[in-house]
């Protein structure tokens, strides 16, 4: 099993399900120890759901927040016009994440997508 690992968080709207296993994965995968680090990152549509508030994606970020630190892309933030609200959101850090992603795939991190 890999020892650090990213948690992408990629679907849209329609694939909530998904986006709250990949978030349940980190959350209790950081609470037990179960890998040596995990890395969490929204990439793309899942970033609509933090803009919007959604409560079951806020409860679990807010979780999150609190063990690690997670990631948004501004990128993709400024193309869907949510960059505001994404920095609204105590503890997400909004950022290039591509060189991050790059950087941690150098660093031998196994990414999962969700």
């Amino acid at each position: 099993m890999a020892k650090n690992i990213v948690v992408m968080i990629n679907s849209g709207k329609d694939q909530k399900p998904k986006i709250l296993t990949g978030l349940t994965l980190a959350l209790v995968g950081k609470q037990k120890h179960l890998f040596d680090d995990i890395q969490v990152i929204f990439f793309g549509p899942s970033e609509q759901l933090i803009a919007e508030k959604d409560p079951d994606i806020m409860n679990m970020l807010n979780q999150m927040v609190e063990l690690e630190k997670v990631y948004a892309c501004q990128l993709v933030g400024d193309n869907m016009k949510i960059t505001d609200q994404l920095k609204g959101v105590k503890g997400l850090n909004v950022v290039l994440v591509g060189p991050l992603i790059a950087d941690l795939v150098s660093k031998g991190y196994e990414i999962l997508n969700f």
